[in-house]
């Protein structure tokens, strides 16, 4: 597409705006490191201790993406052998956020939607399946060379600016739409909102789906799209600032609102951390008796 763009010179179309040479991006205004204590003026003492509370939000946020990505990478089906490494996860972003903090540079974040295609670009999926049966993951190629060569490639950006200014931004829309779309692939909430327009003798066979009641299975699908519209329309209006304490308040959500909707073994099936969570079986109870039943 960049080279269709470039052989139509009759076409105008938005560029990718990039800088010229090494340099911050309004020289004009301020420099390379950023003073602590106020570049024009005296930064004030008040306001030291009152910078506490937006760094708090801040934290929520990264920490928040970061486990997500980092459990939604992590599944068991993935059969990942390397560890996650969660706590050096942490230890990078936060030393690495407060060095760049001090030239004005953006913070460190996991990056959900790249990290999952990623991933899903390196594993393998089966190739022999019977029939109407999904392909499963064999394995995933775990290294370092693509992370290495993403890197290198960020840094060559600066010399081969020129080529980067000729990429039109719908070019770049196209590929992170893409990007958003392939990575809801094996995300048990975007699977829940397709069975809501879908029969339910066409359900495929799920742990949520077996043991979960349709109509209980999508009322809590429901109440998923509820609290997705709420964090979505606080985000989009001038109250942004309070996303960070409404996604923290999603905790105390589930552990005290959804646990008196739904019994402790639907919210294993609907909500657990593995693709196939484990029941304690109890004395008298055939597990006969708790399958759904179609009526």
């Amino acid at each position: 597409m960049v080279l269709v763009d470039y052989s139509v010179q009759e076409t105008f179309t938005q560029k990718l705006s990039v800088p010229t040479g090494l340099s911050v991006t309004s020289p004009e205004k301020r420099g390379w490191l950023i003073n602590p204590l106020g570049t024009n003026s005296n930064f004030p003492i008040w306001m030291m201790f009152a910078s506490v509370i937006p760094a708090i939000l801040v934290f929520i946020l990264i920490f928040m993406e970061t486990m997500i990505t980092t459990l939604i990478i992590s599944k068991k089906e993935r059969m990942l052998t390397k560890g996650s490494g969660f706590h050096l996860d942490l230890l990078i972003i936060v030393a690495s956020g407060g060095v760049a903090a001090l030239f004005g540079l953006p913070w460190l974040a996991a990056a959900t939607v790249r990290t999952v295609t990623h991933v899903n670009a390196l594993t393998v999926m089966s190739k022999s399946v019977a029939p109407g049966d999904k392909p499963k993951i064999q394995e995933v190629k775990e290294q370092r060379v693509t992370g290495l060569v993403v890197a290198v490639l960020v840094g060559l950006s600066i010399v081969i600016g020129d080529l980067l200014r000729k990429i039109p931004l719908a070019v770049l829309f196209g590929i992170f739409l893409y990007m958003g779309v392939t990575s809801l692939n094996g995300i048990e909430f975007y699977e829940r909102l397709q069975l809501l327009l879908m029969p339910s003798k066409h359900h495929p066979d799920h742990v949520y789906v077996r043991k979960v009641k349709t109509l209980r299975m999508h009322l809590f699908t429901i109440i998923q799209v509820f609290c997705l519209a709420v964090l979505w329309a606080v985000m989009s209006t001038v109250a942004s600032l309070a996303f960070p304490f409404l996604l923290i308040l999603t905790v105390p959500l589930k552990v005290f609102a959804l646990t008196r909707i739904f019994t402790d073994r639907e919210m294993k099936c609907l909500d657990a951390d593995d693709a196939q969570p484990t029941f304690d079986e109890k004395d008298g109870l055939d597990e006969y008796d708790e399958l759904s039943m179609p009526v």
